[in-house]
């Protein structure tokens, strides 16, 4: 299924997402990217991946799928190989990870399972650097998903709750009816956030 999906998506020529786009160009404006460093969390089809490594940043990329590794190992450049360490887990596996500037998590976090959920977080926040980012999507409680278990979802007070320590850059709440990737129709409930670390 992954693979369809990696390979549609690759197909569509899909942008990065919003969110990181606005984070890396705030990064851009503290200096150069070739000294940053990013976590790609749920890497997926590497669209995101793939933008960071263009702009300079070392990356890992980390997702449960081995197909998303794979195709992201079949479609980098090869002056970004140096710059790109891979690593194949479930977030419900991690006990910690290295320091970086910056986190990304487009449209991830929510298929951590909600027992996990606080213990990831805390790994997050602690990998971020003082000064350093993280930009991502929480799904909110009217998503069409949300009867799903094995999913967390957020309200605006619990998602600005997480990010005490942090200063909001950009917040917004997108609720609308839509597609997904596969086609499917869905509501969409979501926060996008940008965030820096105090």
């Amino acid at each position: 299924m992954w693979k369809v999906h990696y390979d549609k998506v690759g197909k569509e020529n899909h942008p990065p997402a919003y969110t990181l786009s606005q984070a890396l160009v705030l990064m851009k404006s503290k200096g150069d990217l070739n000294e940053f460093k990013a976590i790609d969390l749920g890497c997926g089809n590497g669209v995101d991946t793939f933008a960071m490594l263009n702009e300079g940043l070392e990356v890992l990329a980390i997702d449960k799928e081995s197909d998303s590794l794979l195709h992201i190992q079949k479609n980098i450049k090869t002056e970004h190989i140096p710059k790109i360490t891979f690593k194949s887990t479930s977030f419900e596996s991690l006990k910690e990870l290295p320091s970086v500037d910056l986190v990304n998590a487009t449209f991830s976090l929510p298929f951590c399972h909600p027992d996990k959920f606080e213990n990831l977080w805390a790994v997050i926040l602690k990998s971020i650097n003082t000064k350093g980012y993280f930009c991502g999507h929480f799904f909110g409680v009217k998503d069409s998903w949300s009867s799903n278990n094995e999913m967390i979802f957020h309200d605006e007070k619990a998602i600005k709750s997480l990010f005490e320590g942090f200063e909001l850059l950009y917040f917004k709440e997108t609720t609308k009816e839509g597609k997904t990737l596969s086609g499917k129709e869905k509501f969409w409930h979501v926060f996008h956030v940008v965030a820096q670390k105090k």
